[in-house]
């Protein structure tokens, strides 16, 4: 991941980033694997979206945004191996507040992924109860009639 260096413009208030668990969590993957991730960018993943300055949301769109699938991966394999469920991932991306950050973001992604993954085959046998199971309405719908509604 390339060094986000920002530059400060003019008097901006200056927001206390806290690490978040995403954060830590994919700080600590990429030191198992013998790199590390820049202070500036690990401050970057938990600033909020809406505070960005012009050279961060440049950097957001053209670093950033392209290395999402990537971060998301990573943060996948986490998931696995903590053998993470997605109500909890879902917690800990609301625990870590309400605002967006670029974090969050590829947290998103990977609960995205994983309630798809769920949907598939929840969605498979959903099918195969709708093919078998007939609505009966209950007596007070049957006076309804379909052209009047």
């Amino acid at each position: 991941m390339d060094a986000y260096e920002e530059r400060t413009e003019g008097n901006s208030p200056r927001l206390d980033v806290r690490t978040s668990f995403f954060t830590r969590k994919l700080a600590f993957k990429f030191e198992q694997r013998g790199g590390e991730i820049p202070s500036s960018v690990m401050a970057f993943l938990d600033t909020p979206l809406y505070t960005f300055s012009e050279t961060q949301r440049i950097y957001f769109e053209e670093k950033f945004c392209p290395q999402i699938p990537s971060l998301a991966s990573i943060l996948e394999e986490l998931f696995n191996e903590m053998g993470a469920d997605r109500e909890g991932w879902e917690d800990m991306i609301t625990y870590s507040g309400n605002l967006d950050t670029p974090i969050k973001i590829c947290a998103r992604a990977v609960l995205a992924k994983k309630e798809k993954e769920a949907g598939d085959v929840l969605s498979l046998s959903v099918r195969q109860a709708q093919r078998t199971k007939k609505i009966t309405l209950p007596p007070q719908f049957e006076q309804l009639n379909p052209t009047t509604c």
